[in-house]
């Protein structure tokens, strides 16, 4: 009967009208129910599905086409039955790494901020923009909301330039080909400035943001290194002023590298990480 439904919604169309109209009478209420119900079994048909929900058939083939569409459930070429994709599994796992990053990352970025006397920040990377994920503050006044949530260009933030040069995809993939957002007349802004850029990251192992997101700013980050040289995340300090010497880049880069190799130390896997602390890095994947 399940396979026969699934044949009789084809001969009417099996256009995406049907879908989006689905989305218009399912509510998120019930999509989440049929997912939960959904993940009780191996693989399920709609009509039996149908029956555990106490849901019309057709209402249930049509929350399941939504689903399909999305990526969250497939449907067996041989049983025509559905089950649930790993979809749901990596957002999960997404959403722990992340989480547990923060909390670890905690401790460390307050001895960061202690070391350098500056606030320090951990962030990751969401699509082209840094999300900040936590922050510990000093006494200074703060002259930029870097709060936790909130989302600023990579391209021009040292948390976002040290993630970049790290990045294993294809760098275009990540921030396109440009012209990226100009906060500053400091702000790199083309593709050929940016991967110059990367490149210096790449040797230094840090990244350094020359007041490109605000006048007065000056950043200083690392990327959380993880196995096979994939990153968590990032960790940065922040200061003020018109200047800061290269003498002092390089002491808050060495702070920001030995944080962030603790952090993924603590993160990953012990045996599998890549030591680099206080080590110049000179084989990574050029942008």
């Amino acid at each position: 009967m399940d396979a026969a439904l699934g044949r009789d919604a084809g001969a009417r169309g099996g256009d995406d009208r049907g879908v989006d109209a689905a989305v218009a009478r399912s509510t998120t209420g019930d999509l989440l129910t049929l997912m939960e119900e959904l993940s009780n079994f191996d693989a399920i048909g709609v009509t039996r599905l149908a029956r555990h929900l106490a849901l019309p058939v057709a209402t249930a083939y049509r929350m399941l086409r939504v689903l399909e569409r999305t990526g969250y459930v497939e449907q067996l070429r041989d049983s025509k039955e559905y089950r649930l994709t790993l979809k749901i599994f990596e957002i999960g796992c997404r959403v722990a790494n992340r989480t547990t990053m923060r909390d670890i990352a905690a401790l460390e970025i307050e001895r960061l901020s202690q070391q350098s006397g500056l606030a320090a920040n951990v962030g990751v990377l969401i699509d082209d923009q840094v999300l900040y994920l936590g922050r510990y503050e000093t006494d200074e006044v703060l002259m930029l909301n870097l709060r936790p949530g909130a989302r600023l260009p990579a391209t021009c933030t040292a948390m976002g330039k040290a993630m970049l040069a790290f990045e294993t995809r294809p760098l275009r993939s990540v921030v396109g080909d440009g012209p990226f957002p100009s906060r500053t007349d400091n702000s790199i802004t083309t593709y050929d400035a940016l991967v110059a850029e990367l490149a210096d990251v790449q040797r230094r192992g840090y990244a350094v943001d020359r007041q490109e997101l605000s006048i007065g700013l000056w950043c200083v980050g690392a990327p959380i290194l993880g196995t096979r040289q994939a990153h968590y995340g990032a960790v940065s300090v922040t200061a003020y002023g018109a200047a800061m010497d290269e003498a002092e880049i390089e002491r808050l880069g060495r702070l920001v590298v030995a944080c962030a190799h603790r952090v993924s130390r603590r993160v990953g896997d012990l045996s599998e990480m890549q030591s680099w602390a206080g080590t110049a890095r000179t084989h990574y994947p050029r942008p």
